[in-house]
């Protein structure tokens, strides 16, 4: 994958950072376009740890900004060209409270941050993501779209189902050729992204699994990587669940 270059937006979160691991591990690492906005510290650190011969480029971004992830993704076009992958992970970090509480300002932002980010920037790297060989596109989903959604995390719902949407018409649009589009749907992951629900709700989350726990941000990685690999190149549109065995 050397001559090969993978964007990742939020990719100073946890799996962002556990993603980049991975791939900067393998025998022919590609160049890593790596999107933060307050992690850029991570970032930095993470590239100190990394073998020799990883590129990792941090690029800073407030997605919240539409005229921000514009400029991103032209910078991205003019600086190194179109990417062969595209992972899409960022996100505001989870609010747990009842439907009544709905804070519309909050819900805005964090539409913005997942849904507008990757709107825009798909639209300016698709086309030419199509004309590649071999293009990938991840979408970081989550199990709340599978059976019935959990109480109190109606703008989380709202924001994933969304996403899934944009992902199923993309898939269908842009089903030709080398390109595939896919997302990855998680059960409850152990990361910073939970700081804000109750430890009860995390524990739930564990017994709602059969593997008894919830996951880890590697094995969401894992699933990543491999959607980005040359063996998925027939899997197309596809929502992979990593929920340890649960069935929704």
């Amino acid at each position: 994958m050397g001559s090969e270059q993978i964007f990742i937006s939020g990719a100073s979160s946890d799996i962002g950072l556990a993603l980049i691991r991975q791939l900067a591990a393998a025998p022919d690492p590609p160049r890593i376009l790596a999107h933060c906005h307050s992690g850029t510290e991570r970032i930095e650190e993470l590239r100190r740890e990394l073998p020799a011969g990883a590129q990792l480029v941090a690029l800073p971004s407030d997605f919240k900004s539409e005229p921000e992830v514009r400029a991103l993704a032209g910078r991205i076009l003019d600086e190194f060209g179109c990417p062969n992958g595209v992972v899409h992970l960022p996100g505001l970090k989870l609010v747990y409270e009842r439907f009544s509480k709905f804070r519309w300002e909050h819900f805005e932002s964090d539409l913005a941050v997942q849904l507008r980010s990757a709107i825009v920037l798909l639209g300016r790297f698709l086309p030419p993501m199509t004309k590649l060989a071999n293009a990938r596109v991840v979408f970081l989903l989550s199990s709340v779209t599978r059976g019935v959604p959990p109480k109190y995390l109606s703008m989380y719902n709202v924001i994933k189902y969304s996403q899934l949407g944009l992902m199923r018409s993309l898939a269908s649009e842009y089903g030709g050729g080398g390109l595939t589009i896919n997302a990855v749907s998680a059960g409850m992951v152990e990361t910073r992204f939970l700081d804000n629900v109750p430890d009860i709700v995390r524990q739930y989350g564990a017994a709602a699994s059969p593997k008894g726990r919830n996951a880890t941000v590697g094995e969401v990685a894992s699933a990543i990587a491999y959607l980005l690999s040359p063996a998925a190149g027939y899997i197309h549109g596809v929502d992979l669940l990593v929920a340890g065995g649960a069935v929704y």
